[in-house]
């Protein structure tokens, strides 16, 4: 999906994972991320969003909880996390990620709340009154508060399957009442998803009618419940991109994620201010008819994989098409069209630049740094989980 984009504007990151992988010290299966441009993408969306009166807070299951990026993010500007469920939390919170907001798509389960709130996050969402109910009872015998993000819905708007759910509108200010009566819990703010989407005709990002719920449902808390609103927070395809956007319809924070390794939706276009920062490597296992299959494990129903580089090392690779796995299929392997007037072997390396989501692959992570400077240093291994993974030439 990104893969013109990261030719032209880092082609260095090709050139240093395809060594790695050539030299063995990273095994196929495996997103490679550039630290150094993670970390200047997130100083960039830092400044815009302190320019805008606006506050982030970042998420890093696309990257697979990595907490050596988790920690570069921070330093580089935007200094909370989101943690979409309490895998990702829990994470984050080992390795001293302080946590902003918390189960945004996925609440708490009950015996997960009393360890959330000694992460101390800023906001944890709810999609009803009985989970604010449950945060409530664990805060009182905490003896702490816990800020509520309410997700508000409303007939019309959008959810990607699996997602939906919340707080009926034309409900909100009855059940707000009733959840401001419990103790130690306080209504901080709303929330949806996604409250931004891109529109591929106009290569544009527009708000969506979760966008104008959140709106009215602040409306609702400060005039019909007394609530004093901190937070709109409206996350989806958050970049510097959408800054303007958010800051104009009148929310408080955003939650870049893919724009930390310059992958929304929007960077397709080679102008946009985040750099590319992450590849995918593979390795060809067989070849079988008219294709070539390579080891497999990083699929997900919105990758949008449609071309890769195939061939033996860094001058050595040709373009070609990617074939999507079915629905029914477990992606052991991916397929790719066997180049006109370029043999492709088994070993050879392969190179995507997919839309990524680590933490629901099997694949490893391998953090990398001085890429630009053309001295790649390799910091370390990683699983999907965030766990450290020792070198494909020891034990995987």
């Amino acid at each position: 999906m990104f893969l013109d984009t990261l030719i032209a504007r880092n082609p260095h990151l090709i050139h240093s994972a395809l060594c790695l992988h050539r030299e063995g010290r990273i095994p196929p299966n495996t997103f490679v991320i550039d630290i150094d441009t993670v970390a200047e993408n997130a100083a960039l969306l830092g400044r815009a969003a302190k320019e805008s009166g606006l506050r982030f807070y970042f998420t890093t299951k696309q990257i697979g909880f990595n907490p050596l990026i988790a920690a570069r993010v921070s330093q580089a500007g935007i200094p909370k996390a989101i943690a979409i469920d309490f895998r990702e939390a829990s994470v984050l919170s080992q390795h001293h990620i302080a946590i902003g907001h918390l189960g945004h798509l996925v609440q708490l389960p009950v015996q997960s709340i009393a360890p959330a709130l000694e992460m101390e996050p800023e906001v944890i969402t709810v999609f009803g009154l009985e989970k604010a109910r449950q945060i409530s009872q664990a805060a009182f015998r905490a003896g702490k508060e816990a800020g509520l993000l309410l997700r508000v819905v409303s007939e019309g708007d959008f959810f990607y399957p699996g997602q939906e759910g919340g707080i009926g509108l034309d409900t909100l200010a009855e059940e707000a009442a009733a959840i401001r009566r419990l103790p130690n819990v306080r209504i901080a703010g709303v929330t949806s998803y996604p409250c931004l989407q891109f529109d591929e005709e106009d290569h544009a990002l527009k708000p969506t009618q979760n966008f104008s719920t959140i709106l009215r449902a602040a409306e609702v808390l400060r005039r019909k419940v007394g609530v004093r609103v901190e937070q709109i927070n409206a996350p989806g395809n958050t970049c510097v991109g959408s800054v303007p956007i958010l800051a104009q319809m009148g929310a408080t924070h955003g939650e870049p994620g893919h724009a930390l390794t310059g992958t929304t939706y929007l960077h397709t276009n080679m102008q946009e201010p985040e750099a590319p920062a992450l590849i995918y490597i593979s390795e060809v296992s067989h070849v079988n008819g008219d294709r070539a299959y390579f080891f497999g494990g990083l699929t997900h129903r919105r990758a949008k994989i449609l071309h890769g580089l195939v061939g033996s090392g860094p001058e050595d690779m040709t373009k070609t098409s990617v074939q999507a796995p079915e629905a029914s299929a477990i992606d052991y392997y991916l397929s790719l069209s066997l180049p006109d007037h370029h043999p492709v072997r088994v070993g050879d390396s392969v190179v995507l630049a997919p839309r990524a989501q680590v933490f629901v692959s099997r694949s490893y992570v391998a953090v990398v740094q001085g890429i630009a400077k053309g001295e790649p240093e390799l910091l370390g291994l990683y699983d999907a989980g965030g766990r450290p993974v020792e070198s494909p030439g020891e034990r995987v």
